[in-house]
């Protein structure tokens, strides 16, 4: 077992200072976290099992996951700050736990809708388990954990999403849908248990009692953590880029069944589209150097090129070319989100990640819940809806390119000044 140990670790992280134990609980705790096979099920087995009509669940149930999820995103940071870490991830799992097992037994709406509550809380805690890393390990090591966790919770969601298309293909009962995902979400309660012991940020401030106090509280706390321009500017191309991206997966399998209703591969590229995802994540570790020379370029890029794959997909009538897309927008989006969470995490302060994190989680999610409401309530065809997704990818751009300008004409204006040669001082001499 030892051998197995050191190969797994040498194979993964070599020369990491991350200890095998570890290594291992973060994994697996990443990729049982989001092993569900039967995440892509639950609306046949509401409606069919459950005899829920398509609209309870589109109107009357699914909404209170997005907005529960919006509060408690943004309830994570002072939970953090009071609680453990580690007691929040563990509550998360169990909240996930309790999430299916209430689809499985319960039978109205009032169930449904704690169920979503729950999942809501469920996931928000997840952002808890991002920050947390950057706590347990070294910095240098940041974008390497972000990456592998990041990964493998891609991975594990494209083999449950397979997983589950066999069985549903074999005609398996539900029940063994709800089995294997209980197993897995056991298995992730297990290992937040094992996670290392921490402790609140009140130690490091307390004199932290209320919110408004610009010398003790949380208005001094957030200005130290986004004191430098450079982190100002990344969390917003977070946000930005997190809602723009939201929407595209939202709304993907709508567009492919507008282009192609008969098409029976949409299954298969949500499973392609996290396979891309993963394989982004991982390239991450070996672009870090790369973004970090070229500043804000490669956001710009990214930016550009995703808001025009979504204009494409707007007009685009042609399915392959949807699917394509579709993978393309999630392989470039996990790279440079991984690339970004990290790099703010470095130009953080005062190591508040989980401040960082919830923030700018919920400015996304945010984001994403008004153009969502925007976009229903205009009344636009599926096409119109991508063409205006891309338009958050686009200001992402402007605003980003507008910044390298602005950085490049400040160092040319630096160095001409330090170049210009200093004027003779001829003063007369005081004899």
């Amino acid at each position: 077992m030892e051998r197995f140990y050191a190969w797994f670790h040498s194979l993964l992280v070599q020369n990491s200072s991350i200890s095998t134990s570890l290594l291992l609980i973060l994994l697996l705790y990443s990729f049982s976290s989001q092993f569900l096979p039967i995440e892509p099920y639950l609306v046949p087995y509401l409606t069919s099992v459950k005899h829920f009509s398509n609209f309870q669940v589109t109107v009357d149930i699914y909404p209170y996951s997005v907005y529960s999820q919006l509060i408690f995103t943004l309830l994570m940071a002072p939970a953090g700050f009071y609680l453990s870490h580690k007691m929040i991830v563990a509550l998360g799992a169990f909240g996930m736990l309790i999430t299916y097992l209430i689809i499985w037994v319960g039978h109205s709406i009032l169930a449904m809708q704690i169920m979503q509550i729950t999942y809501g809380f469920g996931m928000a805690s997840r952002l808890i388990f991002s920050a947390y890393i950057f706590l347990l390990v070294p910095e240098e090591e940041y974008q390497t954990m972000t990456s592998l966790t990041t990964t493998t919770s891609l991975l594990s969601f494209m083999l449950a999403s397979e997983l589950g298309q066999l069985l549903a293909l074999e005609k398996v009962s539900f029940a063994v849908f709800f089995i294997l995902t209980f197993i897995s979400l056991g298995v992730c309660f297990s290992m937040t248990l094992l996670l290392p012991k921490d402790h609140s940020s009140i130690l490091m401030y307390p004199s932290v009692t209320t919110f408004w106090s610009e010398t003790e509280g949380w208005i001094r706390i957030l200005k130290e953590t986004w004191h430098g321009r450079n982190l100002r500017i990344l969390s917003l191309w977070w946000a930005l880029a997190y809602a723009s991206f939201s929407l595209v997966q939202n709304y993907g399998t709508n567009l492919f069944d507008a282009i192609d209703p008969d098409s029976k591969f949409n299954g298969h590229v949500l499973a392609a589209s996290q396979a891309a995802g993963s394989l982004g994540s991982f390239c991450a570790i070996y672009l870090e150097d790369f973004a970090i020379k070229s500043g804000m370029l490669i956001y710009v890029l990214g930016s550009a090129v995703m808001g025009v794959v979504c204009v494409f997909m707007g007009v685009s009538l042609n399915i392959w070319a949807a699917y394509l897309m579709f993978v393309m927008v999630s392989g470039i989006y996990q790279t440079l989100a991984c690339l970004v969470s990290v790099r703010c995490g470095r130009l953080l302060s005062n190591k508040q990640f989980i401040l960082l994190f919830s923030v700018n989680n919920f400015a996304g999610l945010l984001l994403e819940t008004l153009l969502q409401a925007t976009v229903e309530l205009s009344g636009l065809s599926i096409f119109v809806q991508f063409i205006t997704f891309s338009g958050f990818f686009f200001l992402a751009t402007a605003i980003f390119l507008g910044l390298c300008i602005i950085d490049i004409s400040r160092k040319r204006s630096s160095s001409a000044l330090e170049s210009k040669p200093e004027p003779l001082i001829s003063e007369p001499l005081d004899l």
